[in-house]
């Protein structure tokens, strides 16, 4: 049986330009500042690489522990904190199931949801 595949617009995976002060934990995004905590900070600097991170790569680099329920828990936690302070920058961190996290930019506004 022939699948039949809606042919799509190709989304645009380039990210605004964001510069990170790794001193107080600002990104400044266009003309917006977002002010991040510390571990937040942390948790967003990986992902900066343009590539999918995973949530066992993130564990570490942030808490310097490995993956188990509690940590993951804790990384969801931050990652939901994070993308409320980034709500209408242009960028957001999606979820790649099973594996971990991917920065790029916002695909729908607010409204279209």
């Amino acid at each position: 049986m022939a699948v039949a595949y809606k042919e799509c617009d190709l989304v645009d995976t380039q990210l605004p330009r964001i510069v990170w002060n790794d001193e107080q934990h600002l990104l400044l995004i266009g003309r917006t500042t977002v002010s991040l905590t510390a571990t937040e900070y942390r948790l967003l600097l990986p992902l900066k690489s343009n590539r999918a991170v995973s949530y066992a790569e993130l564990a570490y680099k942030i808490y310097g522990r490995e993956l188990d329920k509690r940590t993951r828990t804790m990384m969801d936690k931050h990652v939901d904190r994070i993308r409320g302070k980034l709500r209408g920058t242009g960028i957001y961190i999606y979820c790649v199931l099973g594996y971990g996290y991917f920065l790029l930019p916002e695909i729908f506004a607010a409204n279209d949801l």
